[in-house]
């Protein structure tokens, strides 16, 4: 499935990188050899229902939705980017996999940019054929991938970044760069939007969700039917996933969720589908 950021062999390894488990003692656990698993995680081969089951088991995550994934039968349905008075224009870039997006204000025609990773001029070109006027920057996490052209796009918009304290530490020297914090669920306006500001850490530590309208934009904390690694550490492995189910799937399930990898998705399919957090929630 081309859709999609991350297919059973990424599930597996995010699961088994959380929970701090080589692949020998998953091995040993589930009783499949080291270089089967491997070949796994390589998608070099697709489990067998019993051996995904297993697996699914021993990490913790929903077998049903997990087998769906190893047979790549599932993708979230296409959403509606246009909603009431709000237009979203997705920027992806193929090279590097990230989603990146343009928040559009229909009455005003004011825009937010967020987590502006590469390609600049897509970017820019999104606010002229649109007839755009960007008001600010949200960044939900300052990784390379998400804020890579952020000197180029702050040089030509001049407009504030909103990000959070402990992620700001992350960017770089940007010079006459205006930088705005939040603490968690601080409820901002910028124009027209008023964004809550939600703190979902794991796979950073200032990593923020945004909620907006009938929105949210995830950045990397999930994915449509997976999460983004938890690249703090196995012991906050727990955290990024209560925080993602807190601050995000608690959320009515039509609400649309706008991810930095993959398609956007929606609170109700990933209840039901995410193999991290099906269980005990649908």
């Amino acid at each position: 499935n081309d859709l999609l950021e991350d297919e059973f062999g990424d599930i597996l390894g995010k699961a088994r990188h959380g929970l701090n488990c080589s692949l020998s003692d998953l091995g040993a656990r589930v009783a499949i050899s080291e270089d089967v698993l491997q070949s796994f995680e390589a998608y070099q081969r697709t489990p067998s229902r019993q051996e995904s089951d297993r697996l699914a088991d021993v990490l913790a995550l929903d077998p049903a939705c997990l087998w769906a994934s190893a047979r790549e039968a599932w993708s979230p349905e296409p959403i509606a980017v246009d909603c009431a008075d709000t237009h979203i224009r997705t920027v992806s870039y193929a090279p590097m996999r990230i989603t990146q997006y343009v928040v559009g204000d229909v009455k005003t025609g004011y825009a937010l940019v967020v987590d502006p990773g590469a390609e600049l001029d897509l970017i820019l070109n999104v606010l002229v054929e649109e007839h755009w006027t960007a008001l600010a920057i949200l960044i939900t996490h300052a990784d390379a991938d998400h804020i890579g052209v952020l000197p180029g796009v702050h040089q030509a918009l001049g407009v504030p970044v909103w990000i959070h304290p402990e992620e700001r530490t992350r960017l770089p020297e940007i010079s006459g760069l205006e930088i705005r914090t939040f603490d968690d669920h601080t409820r901002f306006d910028i124009g027209p939007f008023e964004i809550e500001a939600r703190h979902t850490p794991g796979h950073s530590p200032g990593h923020t969700s945004f909620v907006l309208r009938d929105f949210v934009l995830v950045g990397d904390a999930m994915f449509a039917g997976s999460i983004g690694r938890t690249s703090m550490g196995a012991e906050h492995y727990a955290a990024h996933l209560s925080s993602v189910r807190r601050e995000i799937l608690k959320l009515s399930g039509s609400t649309r969720l706008f991810p930095g990898h993959g398609p956007p998705t929606t609170v109700v399919e990933e209840c039901r589908h995410n193999p991290f957090f099906a269980e005990g929630i649908a």
